[in-house]
Parts: C-alpha cells; structure tokens; sequence
C-alpha cells in the first residue's frame, strides 16, 4: 500500500516523473527481484530504460504485476476529482510509456457506461452507501452543508464522485480508497476535508496505525515535493 500512497501524493504535488521510478521499484519487490538498497535503484532506472526502447520488455511475473498496475492506474485516477484532473492524465500518461506491454491497461474501462437506468440507480446507490459509511452520524449534516453552498455541488459529488468513482471496488477495496483519499488530501493544506477523511477510515474500519502511517508517508512525500502548510496537518 505505501507505494500507492506515494504514488498519489507525488500526482497532487505534480511530481509525474518520480511516478516510473516508484512503480518499477514496487514490481521489483512484488517480484523478489531486489531489496531496497542503492543497487535495487540502480536496476529501476535500467528497467525503465528499457521498457522505454522496447515496450515488449518485461521481466516480471504477469498475474500480480498485472493487479499492481492495475492498483497504480486505479490510485491514480481516482485522483482526479480531489486534486484535478490535469495532474491525474499527466501521471497516467507517463506510467503508461513506462509500462511493459503485457501490463497495460486492458482496451475496456473498468467502467463500462450503465446501460439502463436500473444500473444507474445501482450505482448511485453504491456511492450513497460508501458516503454513508464514510461521513456516518454527520452524513447528511454534511449533504445539508454542501446542498446549502450550491445545490449542484452535493448533487455533482454524488452523481459523478461517490457512485461512479470513489465507491467503485473492482480493483481498490474500500478501505485502500479511503487511505488514497486522505493521500491526496493532505498536501493540499484542506483539513476540515481531511478531518472527515481520516475519521471516516475508522469508520471503515482501518486500524489508527495504518491510518496514521499514512498521513506520516503522504507528509514526508509532500515535504520532499516542496510542499508547506499553513497550519498542522489533521490528525486524528
């Protein structure tokens, strides 16, 4: 999980080409192709060399490089609607250049257009319930907030964020979302968002520790991408 956390904090903070460097680091290790040490970096940046003459080049088993890939785009997308849409396409598009061909995302989305309107409400209620699960006792204090602020704001954030993007689970659980999430929200400086964040993955039942060692990763990834805060970051 800590190199999907670092993966998303360096797309907010629009670092996209340490995200390579990251991704063949992890599928190094996935593989058992090196322990974190100087030598390992120095085959990272060999491997990346070469997927970038020959895309056909791949030394990794398939079935699990595959499904880290596939955690990686995923990460990363699901970036996009908190820190914008720009830095998202900008890590995917150079994690792509830099992927084996065997490891590429499929020619489908993940995400296939709802094909009624059954499917549609399915998937509206899926967002509603991982909001739900999220937000908890203040649930719908905080859709009253939003709704108050511009009716279209909290009907955008569930139609278009929760249902179709945050709550879908083919490739992330529920809980790895969560960690992305407060990820991506922390070296953006918006700790009432990140308040409700960091207590919602309680209520997904991620343990303080694991919710905590991702706030220490994403702080200290951000403050080696130059970020300063204005005030402490949240915590729990």
């Amino acid at each position: 999980m800590w190199y999907l956390i670092a993966a998303v904090t360096l797309t907010v903070c629009n670092q996209p080409q340490e995200i390579p460097k990251l991704y063949h680091y992890a599928l190094h290790l996935r593989n058992g192709l090196g322990h974190p040490s100087p030598e390992l970096y120095d085959k990272v940046k060999t491997s990346i060399d070469c997927v970038s003459g020959d895309n056909n080049w791949c030394p990794y088993e398939l079935d699990p490089s595959f499904r880290l890939s596939e955690k990686f785009r995923e990460s990363i997308l699901k970036t996009s609607a908190l820190s914008g849409l720009p830095k998202a396409i900008n890590s995917l598009m150079i994690l792509k250049e830099t992927t084996p061909k065997a490891l590429r995302a499929s020619q489908e989305p993940n995400r296939p257009p709802t094909s009624s309107f059954a499917a549609f409400e399915s998937e509206q209620a899926r967002g509603m319930q991982f909001w739900k699960t999220i937000y908890s006792k203040i649930s719908n204090r905080v859709i009253t907030q939003m709704s108050s602020s511009y009716p279209d704001l909290w009907s955008y954030t569930i139609q278009h964020v929760y249902s179709p993007l945050l709550s879908y689970s083919g490739v992330l659980t529920p809980q790895e979302t969560s960690l992305i999430v407060i990820s991506c929200l922390i070296p953006q400086d918006v700790n009432p968002q990140l308040k409700g964040h960091l207590k919602g993955a309680l209520n997904l039942n991620i343990d303080l520790e694991t919710i905590n060692d991702c706030r220490e990763m994403a702080i200290e990834v951000s403050q080696w991408c130059g970020t300063v805060w204005k005030n402490e970051v949240a915590k729990l």
